[in-house]
């Protein structure tokens, strides 16, 4: 069987997984809903602040949202692999010639579907809460979130591989995803932060996807920050995939 071939098969199993669980289908509309109607009306009385001075606080509030959707879409998908370890799913890889690209790959563009999805939802349920959608800007603020997507996945996967517990990657996981979205400014501007907050957010690749978002969002096309988005993420994932192949060939050697 080629590669695409096994690539197809395993994303179709794994979106038909996905919409078999009720869980997810609620999640996956339930939190875009919960960020706009809970949080969203906190933030209007922030207009002509630091980072809110463009008038429109649903501009400013929702690409970081779209962010923490693709980021936190990504990184706890390991825990179900996880459980295809525990029953053996993985085991019996081993004795196939399917291809371990296909197998992570399939699994990485479901999480990558989902986020896409999810972005596209948010979006249109924004609009009559005020939003002014630029939609070339949104098609490359698609492009952003599923390179995010994808590492976060890609890592993910790769540290249940290596960890084979949920016990083991829960800690991991939260260790590294809180300071990554706090120093990303995903609510609020990093403009309202003091100054050692606004260097140390330089470090932080998600914190130019956020800053891209926005300026993508109104418009602002040739905004030097959207390129170096893209050159902040793009290296970070190719390593992250390099170790996530490794981790697949490893443990379906």
């Amino acid at each position: 069987m080629s590669f695409f071939s096994t690539l197809q098969l395993y994303y179709v199993r794994k979106v038909k997984e996905s919409l078999r669980n009720p869980g997810f289908l609620f999640m996956a509309v339930g939190t875009p809903l919960m960020y706009l109607l809970l949080f969203a009306p906190l933030l209007k009385h922030l207009t002509g602040m630091p980072g809110f001075t463009g008038g429109n606080v649903l501009n400013v509030f929702l690409p970081g949202v779209e962010v923490v959707i693709a980021v936190y879409g990504g990184l706890y998908v390991g825990f179900g692999l996880v459980d295809e370890i525990r029953q053996g799913i993985i085991e019996r890889f081993r004795v196939t010639p399917t291809s371990r690209l296909a197998l992570l790959m399939g699994s990485v563009l479901r999480d990558v579907s989902a986020v896409l999805a999810q972005t596209l939802l948010i979006t249109v349920l924004a609009i009559p809460f005020g939003l002014e959608v630029h939609w070339g800007g949104l098609v490359v603020i698609m492009a952003l979130l599923a390179i995010i997507s994808a590492l976060f996945a890609a890592f993910s996967y790769a540290l249940a591989l290596r960890m084979k517990s949920e016990d083991a990657i829960a800690p991991i996981i939260q260790g590294i995803s809180l300071p990554i979205m706090l120093l990303a400014g995903f609510l609020l501007p990093m403009e309202m932060a003091p100054h050692w907050l606004q260097v140390a957010a330089l470090f932080n690749p998600v914190y130019y996807a956020v800053e891209a978002s926005r300026a993508l969002m109104a418009g602002h096309m040739n905004a030097p920050v959207v390129l170096q988005a893209f050159a902040m993420l793009l290296p970070v994932t190719s390593l992250v995939f390099w170790w996530a192949i490794r981790s697949y060939k490893t443990a379906v050697a």
